[in-house]
């Protein structure tokens, strides 16, 4: 499940699953983009510079 989260900054973090991290092989550090879909947001993983996997 993914969890919406309030800082006392007024900032909001979602937190992903770590199964979920793990199959994407997402890391600390790597940007998502948010797209907007007729039913919500779709997230595309966005690669960094120099970044080949």
């Amino acid at each position: 499940m993914v969890k919406i989260q309030k800082l006392p900054s007024g900032q909001l973090v979602i937190t992903i699953p770590k199964l979920l991290a793990e199959y994407e092989g997402l890391k600390k550090g790597m940007q998502l983009e948010f797209k907007k879909h007729k039913n919500g947001f779709i997230l595309e993983l966005k690669k960094k510079k120099g970044d080949e996997s």
